[in-house]
């Protein structure tokens, strides 16, 4: 592969740009999946109508071939990714993995109570900025598959508020 070629890991989908001078990566620096031919598979998918492409080598096509690449409707199969994208345009607010950069999605809220959180209080304030119960939303990467807790809108501000009064 030359390094002027454009590399996409396949676990994370995220875009790999090589440094000339050092050469190809041997693993994502995302994702950190080995990009060499272990555990990878390079599926080539024409548009309908034409032969699949597998590793370059055609194969002879069939209506079973095709069924895997297709369904009936002639719409690619990625029901996954459609509704991944759908969800996140549903969405008021789409914060980016940490890990691979995707956009999260939002699962839910979780409340956490004043008797699991002990806060932390700053020499500066003399008191804690951040006290229990306190509401966080839950977004989950549909790439990766990490978990991220943002703190809910309202306790962003008491937060803010908090600290600046103090």
């Amino acid at each position: 592969m030359s390094s002027n070629e454009e590399v996409v890991c396949p676990w994370c989908q995220t875009e790999i740009v090589w440094d000339p001078e050092i050469g190809p990566e041997d693993e994502c620096p995302h994702c950190f999946n080995e990009l060499n031919d272990y555990r990878s598979i390079d599926l080539k998918v024409k548009q309908t109508g034409q032969k699949l492409r597998f590793n370059e080598q055609e194969y002879a096509e069939s209506d079973e071939d095709l069924s895997l690449a297709w369904d009936d409707s002639d719409e690619p199969l990625d029901k996954y990714g459609e509704k991944v994208q759908q969800i996140s345009d549903e969405q008021e607010e789409a914060p980016e993995c940490s890990s691979c950069h995707e956009f999260l999605l939002l699962a839910g809220t979780e409340v956490t109570s004043g008797a699991s959180f002990t806060p932390s209080i700053p020499k500066t304030l003399g008191s804690a900025f951040l006290t229990g119960p306190f509401t966080t939303d839950v977004y989950v990467c549909p790439s990766c598959f990490r978990v991220e807790k943002v703190l809910s809108d309202t306790d962003r501000l008491l937060m803010v508020e908090r600290i600046k009064s103090e």
